[in-house]
């Protein structure tokens, strides 16, 4: 089953060679330039704590071939939450509501320095919060379509499954997940250690009361 770690890296480096956004490059020479790298042994979580990965997985089309790698790497996942916003900042749902998986990384079952790559899935009727961090890093959506917006005084504006995301160093962002799980690529190019902060934003309990 191992080997599945490998070939679900192989499938995302494959999946994100289709889009010409900026940093999508950034994000692939780092995967070619670590994704050979020996296994390291990981306690598998198969099942993220937030629930929704069957769903998820269901919502996907258009990436079949990305979708079965993550099907057959699933046993030997290990999902994980963020766990370094204050509750009182992030919300009190997000931390339920969300988990994450390196593939690639510091902790990841693949290592690299200062890079990762993973998969991130968020719970429907969830709003993840404005916030930045120092990291630049791209967002290629696998289902869809979800909020997004990149400062608070922004409107929402809905972008579909396969529309990738490039949020610059420090820039602001937010996801608005309504009835249908958030399920991405992620990868972080550098100054992968350091941690996100919020961005506090005035509508946050009016969208929130709503969803």
């Amino acid at each position: 089953m191992t080997d599945s770690i490998h070939e679900l890296i192989e499938a995302s480096e494959a999946y994100l060679r289709r889009f010409g956004i900026e940093g999508a490059r950034d994000v692939v020479s780092g995967i070619v330039r670590w994704k050979s790298g020996p296994l390291r042994k990981v306690t598998p979580q198969p099942d993220p704590r937030c629930g929704f990965l069957d769903e998820a997985l269901a919502a996907i089309a258009g990436a079949d071939d990305l979708r079965a790698a993550i099907m057959a790497a699933r046993p030997v996942l290990k999902w994980i939450t963020y766990d370094l916003y204050p509750r009182e900042e992030i919300g009190p749902r997000f931390p339920e509501a969300h988990a994450f998986v390196p593939l690639i990384g510091g902790t990841a079952p693949v290592h690299a320095d200062d890079f990762e790559l993973g998969l991130f899935l968020i719970a429907p009727r969830t709003l993840y919060r404005d916030h930045r961090h120092a990291a630049p890093e791209i967002y290629a959506p696998l289902t869809g379509p979800h909020g997004w917006r990149f400062g608070i005084d922004e409107p929402f504006h809905d972008r579909p499954a396969h529309e990738p995301v490039w949020n610059p160093s420090l820039a602001v962002h937010a996801t608005l997940v309504k009835d249908v799980p958030f399920l991405c690529l992620y990868g972080w190019t550098r100054d992968v250690d350091m941690p996100a902060m919020t961005v506090p934003a005035p509508d946050w309990d009016m969208i929130e009361a709503r969803l």
